[in-house]
């Protein structure tokens, strides 16, 4: 894993040496900092609600303080332009409504959505659940 700051990737200690490479939490992620980069690299650190610590780690999907081991539920991240516009060019392709918007058993309204209206895995943004229709498509033959 690269340093957050330079991009300068981590090499292994010395035997016997422990790693000169912190890590720390920027933005609810769990990143490591080079030596190089430690003096600058402070301000931009979170730091613990409880001791001010910027001694934390983030796991499954908590950041913990190793200081005074404060414990707190990550803050969830906004959701991505690039699903936003998906979601939006799959409504207009569906006529500007979401299918679910159609009372069930209507015959007018849009006609539900086929493997040939999803949008390209270009103009998708490459998002999660494009990926997972289009390999369901190919387990089906829809091709």
């Amino acid at each position: 894993m690269p340093c957050y700051r330079c991009g300068t990737l981590q090499a292994d200690p010395e035997a016997g040496k422990s790693s000169p490479w912190r890590r720390g939490v920027v933005r609810e992620h769990q990143v490591l900092i080079c030596p190089a980069c430690q003096p600058s690299a402070l301000a931009d650190l979170t730091r613990c609600s409880r001791c001010g610590s910027a001694h934390l780690i983030r796991r499954l999907d908590q950041v913990e303080c190793l200081d005074c081991r404060l414990i707190r539920d990550a803050e969830p991240e906004p959701p991505a332009a690039g699903s936003l516009a998906a979601e939006s060019l799959a409504a207009e392709s569906l006529g500007g409504e979401a299918p679910s918007a159609a009372p069930s058993g209507s015959t007018s309204g849009p006609a539900p959505a086929t493997a040939t209206d999803r949008p390209s895995p270009a103009s998708s943004g490459g998002d999660l659940a494009g990926e997972v229709a289009r390999a369901l498509d190919r387990l089906r033959g829809n091709r």
